[in-house]
């Protein structure tokens, strides 16, 4: 299918019609610092250190003759995998290069680089999504607020430390509930979450999580020596690639912007305090649906 860069009349607007699709706001809440540790050799999982713990031994204040006991740390590790090529190939023909492109970057790369954007945002959303449900959690739209301190509750039950800051997501119908109720405060937050609405949740939904709960990894690929021209481009505060191709077959010019995604939960690593520290699946981040929760 030919690309149509539809001009239509004498003359375009110098500014572009908004596009308008869900929001880009999940990236921001999670952990994304390992986007550099993906390289040459490494495959396509790195492995997250987990700190090993210790725990104090003690002894009688005057005691000179017992032995020290010795403790030995013991580290873990957590596997996070680039699981997808995202990409984006547009081919454009010579016409359209001569008479119809204005602006290549505007109409050719931001659309292009904005597709891997959102490619990487449905797949944290979906990551998040795969968190179990928590069906013994109630739900009243009158008073909604109740329902975060439950999962507060929850939370720090599952071993979240009272120093960890606590974000939450939720569908538009949760949001509306809470604005309805007055339940945000003037710091936007409800019962301590830092509340945002996300048009990738269901309306009903709410996730409650730690930024440790979750990773996104969005690594550009090397440059391919065999392209005629290759750069990274940024876009959503990720590095992509950018390649330029002529297909001299068929006398178009392709265009391709691609990374290498990976999205998952995490385990949250709680220190028991006796030398050991356990990995809880899910443990950071509590699902509730609210169209299925009883009051």
């Amino acid at each position: 299918m030919a690309n149509i860069f539809a001009l239509h009349g004498d003359k375009l607007a110098a500014t572009a019609a908004t596009l308008v699709g869900k929001d880009l706001v999940l990236a921001e809440l999670v952990r994304r610092d390992l986007n550099n540790d993906w390289g040459r050799g490494s495959g396509d999982t790195v492995y997250v250190r987990v700190p090993g713990a210790v725990a104090a031994k003690e002894r009688a204040l005057y005691d000179t003759r017992t032995p020290l006991d010795h403790d030995e740390l013991v580290e873990q590790t957590i596997p996070v995998t680039l699981s997808t090529h995202a990409y984006s190939s547009i081919p454009l023909s010579l016409g359209s290069l001569s008479l119809d492109l204005e602006d290549f970057a505007a109409q050719v790369l931001v659309p292009q680089a904005d597709a891997i954007v959102k490619f990487s945002e449905r797949a944290l959303a979906a990551a998040m999504q795969a968190t179990p449900e928590d069906a013994t959690i109630a739900y009243d739209p009158a008073n909604p607020a109740a329902t975060f301190s439950q999962m507060r509750r929850r939370l720090r039950n599952n071993g979240v430390s009272s120093d960890v800051p606590l974000l939450a997501v939720v569908g538009s119908g949760v949001y509306a509930d809470l604005l309805d109720s007055n339940a945000v405060d003037e710091n936007g937050r409800v019962r301590g979450f830092a509340v945002t609405e996300s048009t990738r949740l269901q309306d009903s939904e709410i996730i409650a999580f730690v930024r440790d709960a979750f990773v996104l990894a969005v690594r550009a690929p090397e440059a391919p020596q065999g392209a005629s021209y290759a750069a990274s481009v940024k876009a959503g505060g990720f590095a992509l690639l950018h390649v330029a191709s002529f297909d001299g077959n068929v006398a178009v010019d392709r265009s391709l912007v691609s990374a290498f995604v990976g999205a998952q939960g995490m385990p949250l690593a709680v220190d028991l305090e006796d030398g050991t520290v356990e990995l809880r699946p899910h443990a950071g981040a509590v699902r509730v649906l609210t169209d299925t929760a009883t009051v």
